[in-house]
């Protein structure tokens, strides 16, 4: 139930991001590769589908606001990214993340927590975080986290604990898209 509440909503207004650089500002990621996502999480005993309940709710959110995404799976490019290597914006690592690129911006998503509970009912708590990087310029454009909290009291939250993960992504994720702008220009087309 929160979940249909969740993705019915519309777009929240624009929130600030913990970085948003000028040259985001001047010229959003109107073109952007995406990578897959990272999963950073300490403790991985809940499934998480990395596509399905992370990168493809991000894409539809950018196509909405007028972006064109291409997916790259290329798994080599992420590969040993740590947290503080996607904070750092060292232009090695962004060549590293740049290497199967057909874009000048690149989005990673980093899944950094997801976990549930369940006392007299449940709660879930997930915990995003997002970075932009602009390959040309070799430095990082975005960055912001998202954090998603759901619960339900009593003997039906306790019955809807395997839910609450999911609704804490989606709430997580509509956080941190929050602080990408719609872009201006016409609707574009996703090329997968």
């Amino acid at each position: 139930m929160v979940f249909v509440l969740l993705s019915g909503c519309a777009s929240p207004p624009l929130k600030d991001a913990i970085l948003r650089s000028p040259e985001f500002q001047a010229e959003p990621l109107n073109k952007v590769t995406f990578l897959p996502v990272i999963d950073s999480r300490l403790d991985r005993e809940i499934d998480v589908d990395l596509d399905g309940q992370i990168r493809e709710p991000i894409i539809e959110n950018l196509e909405d606001k007028g972006y064109v995404v291409i997916v790259s799976n290329d798994g080599d490019a992420i590969s040993g990214i740590t947290e503080e290597d996607l904070k750092s914006g060292d232009p090695m690592i962004i060549k590293q993340l740049s290497s199967s690129s057909s874009t000048r911006r690149i989005l990673v998503v980093q899944l950094i927590d997801v976990s549930t509970d369940l006392t007299f009912g449940s709660t879930g708590v997930a915990e995003v975080a997002g970075f932009a990087y602009d390959q040309g310029l070799e430095k990082m454009i975005w960055r912001d986290k998202g954090i998603g909290k759901s619960g339900q009291g009593g003997l039906i939250g306790m019955m809807m604990i395997s839910s609450m993960d999911n609704a804490a992504i989606s709430a997580a994720i509509l956080n941190l898209m929050a602080s990408i702008p719609e872009y201006k220009a016409e609707k574009n087309v996703s090329s997968k």
